[in-house]
């Protein structure tokens, strides 16, 4: 599923790159261009995911939009953010399989909450 949502989004994003072939930039349509050695670097770094995941979190679960958009419980935000904080301290020390794992489970009861 997370794999699903991960290429869905990617795919949005590299639909709205515009390239530069005279100076090798890749912009997001928002003015902010990096070169595309830079770009597949910041892609390719071990804690990518772990950034990603905790955006994704906070996105759907902390910021009022996300919080208005579906039925949360007092205990299901806790959970999540218990999961979070987990993640992003092991994400924080360098093991970030685990971290990955702890933010996973967490977008994983975020996917599984219904709707308003």
């Amino acid at each position: 599923m997370i794999k699903v949502i991960f290429f869905l989004f990617l795919i949005f994003f590299l639909n709205n790159i515009s390239l530069a072939d005279s100076h090798d930039l890749i912009c997001d349509g928002n003015g902010n261009c990096t070169t595309e050695a830079e770009y597949d670097a910041y892609l390719n770094s071990p804690d990518y995911l772990c950034k990603y995941y905790q955006k994704s979190i906070w996105k759907e679960s902390e910021r009022e939009y996300g919080k208005k958009q579906y039925r949360y419980t007092e205990e299901k935000l806790k959970k999540i953010k218990a999961l979070k904080e987990e993640g992003k301290a092991l994400c924080d020390v360098g093991k970030f399989k685990q971290g990955e794992n702890k933010l996973v489970e967490a977008i994983t009861i975020i996917s599984f909450t219904r709707l308003k």
